[in-house]
């Protein structure tokens, strides 16, 4: 488990990131005085379908301003801002990478928005939080990397106040094995640890949660990645983009995620959960 932990930090652990998203930044000729949420959005929003994704999400979830939210996963914290811009929410975001953490750090600072959001580098199994402590919970594309789903879980469901809302958006398995390496969550099968939909919904419910809306939004990220082809040649790279959070071979992860959406080896689901009230 401490070798799967060590790999998985080390993965998402890219050297000055802040650093390169800001020579990015510059290249693109952006006021770095006035850099937006959306200036961004090319290499903070690390999931499928990225700031369509997320606002989909945020109208799902219903936060509220006077409301602290945890993100579970934060990244370098690209939906955990928009979470905090769009709801006017205070939002805190975890993750084991400190690279990212830093990262995320120093984005919200040039954003700004350091009065609402924060973040701490930790394991999502070992919350530094007290017993119902947020008011939502907010996890996107996360569990891939977690092999301890239902300790995952019980520690989300911990930290949540009773009656309050956990909003998960989770890649998992399907009907078809084995999936086609690199992936963007993984380099090989040492990292990843997908099970079916029907096994992640019994992992919710037995962390115990209720399960308000259950998704599959399966086919959206097929079309999402239905353009994706197999690289030849040297990468033709964007200025800006989520290969600096995980390689250069960001192309032949997509091509592979391409791959295993079409031939039913993983899955996308969107659900709305809630810890029962008192």
């Amino acid at each position: 488990m401490t070798e799967d932990i060590d790999r998985i930090h080390g993965y998402y652990s890219p050297n000055d990131l802040y650093n390169k998203i800001i020579a990015g930044l510059n290249k693109l000729g952006k006021d770095l005085s006035g850099v937006t949420l959306d200036d961004l959005q090319p290499v903070d929003e690390f999931h499928i379908r990225g700031d369509t994704a997320t606002k989909e999400l945020i109208k799902l979830a219903a936060f509220t301003p006077e409301m602290h939210i945890l993100d579970v996963g934060c990244g370098i914290g690209g939906s955990t801002r928009r979470l905090s811009h769009e709801t006017g929410c205070r939002v805190t975001g975890i993750d084991l990478s400190n690279e990212y953490i830093d990262t995320a750090e120093r984005l919200t600072r040039l954003l700004r928005m350091q009065e609402k959001v924060a973040f701490h580098a930790c394991s999502a199994l070992e919350l530094p939080f007290e017993d119902n402590s947020f008011d939502g919970v907010w996890s996107l594309q996360m569990n891939m990397n977690v092999e301890d789903k239902l300790g995952w879980l019980e520690e989300t469901c911990r930290v949540l106040k009773p009656g309050g809302r956990a909003v998960l958006y989770e890649v998992c398995g399907s009907v078809n094995t084995p999936l086609y390496f690199p992936v963007p969550w993984a380099q090989d099968d040492s990292m990843s640890f997908l099970v079916p939909p029907d096994s992640f919904r019994d992992f919710i419910t037995s962390a115990g949660f209720n399960i308000h809306v259950w998704n599959d939004k399966t086919s959206l990220a097929r079309k999402a990645f239905k353009d994706a082809k197999k690289p030849v040649g040297e990468p033709d790279l964007p200025v800006l983009g989520v290969y600096l959070l995980v390689g250069d071979d960001i192309q032949t992860k997509a091509y592979n995620l391409h791959r295993n959406l079409e031939e039913d080896r993983v899955s996308l689901i969107e659900t709305m959960v809630e810890k029962p009230a008192l």
